[in-house]
């Protein structure tokens, strides 16, 4: 039963939702919707009708033909830190959506919004893929950021699973909404990151953006006190970003049951690194 295909993820159409316009019965109804897709599934898909097929193939053929050209040594000077700059294929690996979540902590979204960065990362994948025997090119893994909006070109390939472990296809045609581990611990549990992978299809060139927004380093991450009361304790002592990364990414592989949000700065879990 963990391994079945659900065809779809909850959809949300924005189509006449101006993000910069807060308050009206758009807003209000989209923003339930994407509520409702969170606190279930911890993703959803967007529904823009503003980006057309037609720009997207614009974007994702001449446009990243001139970037994919890039020479690997060129490519591997521009990786410096981990997660940032450029990625090469590993097996171990595995906006303003945050104004529409709720639950009584809107002041403190302007603060968070400032605190925030964002990265554009563009990904190709095969051929072959990584795993030739599974067509897994990308293992399953939960983001450690914020949130994450991935949109592929044609062709499918993300596959979300869910908390009973069903696994779900996202549409070439809509942006994947992804909540990563920063944003559980900011929400004291309300919200779950979602696990995922890319599993091709067949050989053919697969092509992603993602744009991940999260916490610039030195900021710390921590619940407001509006999310934490004696029915909701608190599930994280305040961390770092770039604290959390060390973490993971210090002697054991990434990807191991250990390296965990829990295990680095769980309430219960051991004392949180320095």
């Amino acid at each position: 039963m963990g391994s079945k295909i659900r065809v779809e993820i909850p959809k949300i159409d924005f189509t006449g939702v101006e993000l910069s316009k807060t308050g009206t019965k758009e807003w209000d109804k989209a923003k339930e919707k994407v509520m409702e897709a969170l606190e279930k599934h911890g993703c959803f898909e967007a529904m823009l009708d503003r980006v057309t097929m037609e720009l997207k193939d614009e974007f994702f053929g001449p446009v990243l033909d001139e970037l994919f050209i890039v020479p690997l040594d060129l490519n591997i000077l521009n990786s410096y830190k981990p997660l940032q700059g450029y990625i090469p294929k590993r097996p171990e690996l595995g906006s303003n959506f945050e104004s529409l979540v709720g639950w009584g902590a809107e002041k403190h979204f302007e603060s968070l919004v400032k605190s925030m960065t964002h990265i554009m990362r563009m990904s190709e994948y095969g051929p072959p893929p990584v795993n030739q025997e599974t067509m897994v090119a990308m293992t399953t893994h939960k983001d450690m950021n914020l949130l994450t909006i991935i949109c592929q070109h044609h062709g499918q390939g993300l596959e979300l699973q869910t908390k009973s472990g069903d696994r779900f296809r996202a549409s070439p045609c809509s942006f994947t909404v992804i909540i990563g581990e920063s944003f559980e611990a900011w929400s004291n549990g309300r919200l779950t990151p979602t696990k995922y992978r890319v599993k091709m299809s067949n050989n053919d060139t697969r092509r992603s953006i993602g744009l991940a927004s999260q916490f610039k380093y030195g900021r710390m991450i921590q619940a407001p006190d509006e999310l934490v009361n004696q029915d909701n304790p608190l599930q994280h002592k305040p961390y770092t970003y770039e604290g959390y990364l060390n973490f993971l990414f210090s002697e054991e592989p990434w990807g191991k049951e250990l390296k965990t949000l829990k295990a680095y700065c769980g309430v219960e879990g051991k004392e949180m690194m320095p």
